[in-house]
């Protein structure tokens, strides 16, 4: 039988460790019956936006060229325009 060794930061395996108590199977099992749904055309599970920190978000947005076309958007408003907070 092959052994695979991925390196993890401890978050990560506090994490992985959190969620198999919850499901109450272990941490390997875990991680097999992922690779099992993988390996038979599984799509694999990919963080959300709720699950990525906000500076990674500012960066995705900054770089992701979504917003690129506010670049032609003429200037409507200044900081004097509104109420202060």
């Amino acid at each position: 039988m092959a052994q695979l060794n991925v390196k993890l930061s401890e978050e990560q395996v506090d994490a992985l460790r959190k969620y198999a108590n919850r499901r109450r199977t272990p941490v390997a099992w875990l991680i097999k019956d992922y690779i099992d749904y993988l390996l038979k055309g599984g799509k694999p599970v990919t963080p959300s936006a709720d699950d990525l920190p906000s500076p990674q978000l500012v960066e995705l947005a900054e770089h992701g060229g979504a917003f690129d076309w506010l670049a032609d958007e003429p200037e409507v408003y200044s900081d004097a325009d509104g109420e202060a907070v």
